[in-house]
């Protein structure tokens, strides 16, 4: 039984999973933007390709498999979305506002320059670190302690799918 103001998770999964691509982009951003996090988001200028041509080929094999479809963005914000639903009270908080603010009608194209896995890496901060070196490439490292977590598993998946193009 849940108690006062609990969310329930298996709603919020449902609720997350019906989000079209443009919702769940759109989600995915509100979350970014409540936890101060959009202006770090705007620091970062590499896109899908450059960065997937510093995906190791190997460490990619480890997550997908060679006929893997390339995850596309909305089904990586959906990714990202339930598995930081599972971080906490609230998180999940956090996300369902922003799930209800993606849905409601109006204008919502605040955030269409800020690539998805942009927003992924940032909200991930603390298991994905972008950085550039002095020849002006990017270069992705992701921490792997923290694969055991199923739901995190999961996006990292999508988003090696997204960046790597499906290698």
């Amino acid at each position: 039984m849940m108690g006062r103001g609990q969310l329930d998770q298996d709603q919020l999964t449902q609720d997350v999973r019906g989000l079209s691509d443009e919702a769940a982009v759109q989600a995915l951003a509100a979350v970014v933007e409540e936890l101060g996090l959009l202006d770090a988001a705007r620091r970062y200028d590499w896109d899908d390709a450059e960065l997937g041509e510093t995906l190791d080929a190997g460490y990619v094999a480890e997550y997908l498999s060679p006929a893997q479809p390339v995850a596309s963005e909305g089904e990586l914000a959906r990714t990202t979305l339930m598995y930081a639903a599972s971080l906490g009270e609230d998180m999940a908080r956090t996300v369902k506002e922003a799930a209800d603010f993606a849905r409601s009608p109006g204008e919502r194209s605040l955030f269409v320059t800020i690539g998805v896995p942009v927003l992924v890496v940032v909200l991930l901060q603390t298991e994905v670190l972008v950085k550039r070196d002095t020849r002006g490439k990017w270069s992705l490292t992701i921490h792997k302690k923290a694969m055991k977590d199923a739901a995190l598993g999961r996006v990292f998946t999508a988003l090696l799918s997204r960046i790597g193009g499906g290698q």
